[in-house]
């Protein structure tokens, strides 16, 4: 009577993370003609399964709850393309879908998340998904192509304006000055109209207020250059421009040495050093940081955090 063999099976996980394996003992199959007849069924039954599922569109709702639980529907953006189905959610709506799971376990994007973002406190796992997307050299892309200086870190009354001002064309795209996260969309916070709150890997911040409208939502990640808004005057503004702040750790920072326009923007910016801010790096002189100064005329129209309100855990400020 011959004897079953035992095989050592190695299963390989992979996440984003990386992998790990699980070994099982499995019973072996009496010869290798049977090894080959049972792999050859795995591979036509994923075969006949994908086929029949493209064929009758059998993977909407269940495909995409699995990609938001496991925030991934990106990762399914080739099968969408190779599995030419008649209904189905696009990739956009997929990416979107995964945005959108991304904030409600962060808790991004509604005003507690704004009022943190525009502090400068910035929860350590909120960092931690910034860092997913990529850091950035160091350096800050112009926000608006064609877009000019309009005023700068420091300016107005009392010198209470600590941000840059990029003027443009009203329904210019507004550009992510770096890579980065999210945090916040929306007009919650008074004087910015409709703005967007980026969360950078290192934990600084970006802030683009005064938009005409906004092109991300939160929880999505975005790269240096995408276009996340539309150029408007919402809010306190004389007229359409961008309201461009620099946060990190609590304070306000002057980001005019890190911009690099290109040769096509206008950007007619003061004669200043360039700087080169890396992750993990000491701040450049050329990059000069201060609390924020309440507006000598508008002082409601700042919100701020309640002092005695609880902090995330892991959340640091300046």
């Amino acid at each position: 009577m011959h004897a079953w063999r035992k095989h050592s099976w190695t299963i390989v996980l992979l996440d984003e993370r990386g992998g790990s394996s699980r070994q099982l003992q499995l019973p072996g199959i009496c010869s290798t003609l049977g090894q080959w007849t049972a792999l050859c069924c795995c591979i036509l039954a994923c075969f006949a399964g994908w086929h029949m599922q493209a064929r009758y569109a059998v993977r909407g709702q269940q495909v995409t709850d699995l990609a938001q639980l496991n925030e991934s529907a990106e990762r399914w953006s080739l099968f969408e393309r190779l599995a030419p189905a008649r209904q189905g959610p696009s990739r956009d709506e997929l990416g979107r879908r995964a945005a959108v799971a991304r904030a409600q376990r962060l808790g991004l994007g509604d005003r507690r998340a704004a009022e943190l973002l525009w502090s400068g406190t910035v929860p350590a796992e909120w960092v931690e998904e910034a860092a997913r997307g990529g850091g950035s050299d160091g350096t800050l892309q112009w926000p608006v192509r064609q877009g000019y200086f309009g005023r700068g870190f420091g300016s107005g009354e009392n010198g209470y304006h600590l941000a840059v001002d990029i003027d443009g064309e009203r329904g210019s795209e507004v550009l992510a000055a770096a890579p980065g996260l999210v945090g916040y969309v929306g007009r919650e916070l008074r004087g910015y109209g409709n703005m967007v709150l980026l969360v950078h890997a290192d934990g600084r911040v970006t802030l683009y207020g005064h938009n005409q409208r906004a092109l991300v939502v939160a929880g999505q990640r975005v790269a240096q250059g995408q276009a996340i808004a539309e150029l408007g005057s919402t809010g306190h503004s004389m007229g359409p421009h961008v309201h461009f702040e620099l946060i990190h750790d609590g304070r306000n920072c002057d980001p005019l040495a890190l911009f690099r326009p290109s040769a096509q923007d206008d950007a007619r910016t003061p004669n200043i050093t360039p700087a080169v801010w890396q992750l993990g790096q000491e701040r450049p002189r050329a990059v000069r940081c201060q609390h924020r100064i309440a507006h000598p005329r508008h002082d409601d129209d700042e919100s701020v955090i309640d002092a005695n309100a609880e902090l995330p855990s892991g959340a640091h400020s300046g």
